[in-house]
């Protein structure tokens, strides 16, 4: 007798296409999910970086009865150049529990290779070459100064070093010469942003050398301390203005401009600046204007940067903060607190956080 026994059914090929279409469809719809809870990770990690900065900066002052300055120059125009060219970050080190970094710098030296500083043309030129004694400092990277978001490349643009990059900027105000948002203040002639800027070689009424929470008198909560911009990983950038971020285009700082004029002003110009593009956010241990650690409360959010010529040397230079971040940047103010600011955040409020002692109202809401 012979028994039938059932045979073993397997998937088709049209079953078997439906199961990869139904698997490709939720990893579809999966996928976004998962980048979005990625990113989310990143903001926030970002949003702690700018927490544990700001904190450092408050405890420094704290310390020390005065805000970390930022060195555009150093202390003598000629070679051997005495000390400067450091970064607000440097001194804060010790309070973002970097001690060994911070005590391997040598301060008494400029954060530089030997240079002629005569004119303002020559602040052009600034490399940190493998031999300069700091060289290993320069090099080190601190996670807490890079904001994970944000692409980095280490490149040779700022010497032989390899300095490392950083995120985070601190803010200046606005430009030298400035008559307000609307014309009837009166035009600034000392910055009015929230750290003191030096250059020794090249003293001027413009630097606020020496800040205390005092000097605040629009609010600390109301002044936005530091913000991030884009590293550019670029490692030469050719005419034809590029669609980036982070573009230098030339302007003069000689002329008399309103904030809007300003931005108008950035915006018809279009004309990138290779050699005031490449060194931006390239090493967070340099002051260097062109290093790009300070900022300008002047273009909007997300825009184009602008070289100003004359701003070599005292960081009249149109950084503008910029993210990987949707739809804006993170912001941390004087009081230490932090906040994500939208790009498209009104202007009149944009420019008036950026002032400590403007006097204008403006809510940081909006």
């Amino acid at each position: 007798m012979r028994t039938n026994s059932p045979r073993e059914r397997g998937f088709t090929l049209v079953e078997l296409l439906v199961v990869i279409a139904i698997i490709g469809v939720l990893v579809g719809l999966l996928l976004p999910a998962v980048q979005a809870a990625r990113e989310s990770a990143r903001r926030m990690s970002c949003s702690n970086n700018s927490k544990q900065i700001s904190l450092a900066v408050l405890n420094y002052e704290s310390a020390n009865r005065r805000f970390p300055a930022n060195y555009f120059g150093p202390s003598i125009s000629a070679p051997p150049n005495g000390h400067g060219f450091y970064s607000w970050l440097v001194p804060i080190l010790p309070f973002m529990e970097q001690q060994p970094l911070y005590d391997s710098i040598l301060l008494s030296g400029p954060m530089c290779d030997p240079a002629s500083f005569g004119s303002s043309s020559a602040y052009k030129h600034n490399v940190i070459s493998s031999s300069h004694p700091n060289a290993l400092a320069a090099s080190t990277i601190v996670p807490s100064f890079l904001c994970p978001s944000d692409t980095v490349t280490r490149t040779l643009a700022m010497g032989s070093s390899s300095p490392a990059p950083g995120n985070y900027a601190a803010n200046i105000g606005w430009v030298r010469g400035t008559t307000g948002p609307n014309g009837t203040m009166p035009s600034l002639s000392q910055s009015n942003g929230a750290i003191p800027i030096v250059n020794v070689s090249r003293p001027s009424g413009w630097y606020k050398t020496e800040m205390r929470t005092g000097d605040f008198t629009d609010g600390m909560s109301t002044t936005v301390m530091l913000s991030e911009r884009l590293i550019n990983n670029s490692q030469a950038i050719t005419f034809g203005f590029p669609a980036t971020t982070l573009s230098f285009c030339a302007g003069s700082v000689s002329a008399t401009r309103t904030l809007s004029g300003w931005v108008n002003f950035c915006i018809d110009v279009t004309d990138p600046d290779p050699v005031y593009s490449t060194p931006h956010g390239k090493a967070w241990i340099s002051g260097w204007s062109l290093a790009g650690n300070t900022y300008m409360h002047v273009l909007p959010i997300n825009s184009r940067n602008c070289h100003i010529y004359g701003g070599e040397e005292n960081g009249n230079n149109l950084v503008t903060p910029s993210s990987r971040h949707t739809g804006g940047v993170m912001c941390a103010y004087a009081d230490g607190h932090v906040s994500f600011t939208n790009a498209n955040i009104n202007m009149n409020v944009w420019w008036s956080v950026g002032s400590r002692n403007g006097g204008e109202v403006a809510s940081t809401e909006e």
